[in-house]
């Protein structure tokens, strides 16, 4: 089934410390989506505050969708445990 939709997830952390860490950590996996996916799945993440804001432009394939969402959510927790042991 083909879809348009937009989201922004966001995670509240209790210092911009880890914010930051988690936030770049992800944006650089979000720059690195293959060409042929970027044409139709923008993602963006950004940190303010100790708030973690991911927005996501997508056209396609709902599955497509659920899978790069699920791909985020394994970046994000990735990136709080490393964040955590530093």
């Amino acid at each position: 089934m083909k879809i348009e939709a937009q989201a922004e997830i966001t995670w509240r952390y209790g210092d911009e410390k880890t914010a930051k860490a988690v936030a770049e950590a992800v944006q650089v996996d979000n720059e690195s989506m293959p060409a042929k996916l970027k044409k139709s799945l923008n993602v963006e993440t950004r940190w303010v505050d100790g708030i973690v804001r991911t927005k996501i432009k997508y056209s396609g394939d709902i599955e497509t969708l659920i899978k790069a969402l699920d791909d985020l959510v394994f970046s994000v927790k990735i990136a709080e445990e490393i964040a955590e042991k530093v």
